[in-house]
């Protein structure tokens, strides 16, 4: 092979690969880079909203101190059965709002009692208005008064919360565990009401078959909390972060 010849094959060979070297530039420009991860972002968590729930086993409680641990709501036992008020509702009441959290007054339903007397006393307690959050009533073993039929009770039960929500225009929510729900609480009308869960030590609730399709709207996580210089033992409550939180504006 001569010089010219030898010049000519080198002039197309560079040619050749000056032309694959600009199209394989052109295909990797043309793949997205994907943004530049900044230190900067900041993943946004949805923010806990904390309560408690007192009566007056817990003596006199420190609001300030309260509304200072980030609690946000308080649920306040009313009443127990058709006779019993509790005596330190209505100061416990008065020291919530005073310290802006929301509040929340509960009746502990007792088997031996009249549904509707129940409910009576309940309203007549609790001055339901602004700044309150729902009604609650208190479902557990301890309101089991000797024998009872399921039926029964199930039907007294719905009787208070449909009176309660008639006179107040509200629907309560009800409180209880999985195994009392399970056993007490199998009426597909209670999956009409919010479910606070009471069920402490685990990552998750166990949620009763009637509210398996619901859910938890609180969770009462533990029952040997303390809030430091506020109060002694109280039950600690999270408030389910899915759910809208219900609070009477006016």
């Amino acid at each position: 092979m001569n010089y010219h010849s030898r010049t000519t094959s080198l002039v197309i060979i560079s040619l050749l690969i000056w032309s694959c070297s600009k199209k394989q530039a052109t295909v990797q420009e043309s793949v997205p880079k994907p943004p530049p991860v900044s230190d900067s972002v900041e993943v946004k968590k949805t923010p806990q909203i904390l309560g408690i729930d007192v009566s007056h086993f817990q003596g006199d409680v420190n609001w300030p101190k309260v509304k200072d641990a980030k609690i946000t709501f308080v649920y306040d036992k009313a009443s127990e059965g058709k006779s019993f008020k509790d005596p330190d509702y209505a100061q416990n009441k008065i020291g919530a709002h005073e310290n802006g959290l929301a509040h929340g007054s509960y009746h502990f339903f007792t088997s031996d009692a009249d549904a509707i007397e129940q409910a009576n006393l309940f309203i007549s307690i609790i001055d339901y208005g602004p700044g309150d959050m729902p009604p609650v009533l208190d479902l557990e073993q301890g309101g089991i008064k000797g024998e009872i039929n399921p039926t029964t009770f199930q039907s007294e039960v719905l009787t208070w919360l449909n009176h309660v929500e008639s006179k107040l225009g509200v629907k309560p929510i009800i409180y209880t565990n999985h195994v009392f729900g399970d056993r007490y609480l199998t009426h597909a009308n209670f999956s009409n009401y919010h479910l606070w869960i009471a069920e402490y030590g685990v990552e998750q609730p166990t949620i009763p078959k009637t509210w398996s399709d619901i859910g938890w709207l609180i969770w009462q996580r533990s029952e040997r909390g303390t809030i430091e210089g506020a109060i002694g033992q109280v039950d600690h409550d999270l408030y389910n972060p899915t759910k809208p939180f219900e609070v009477i504006k006016k």
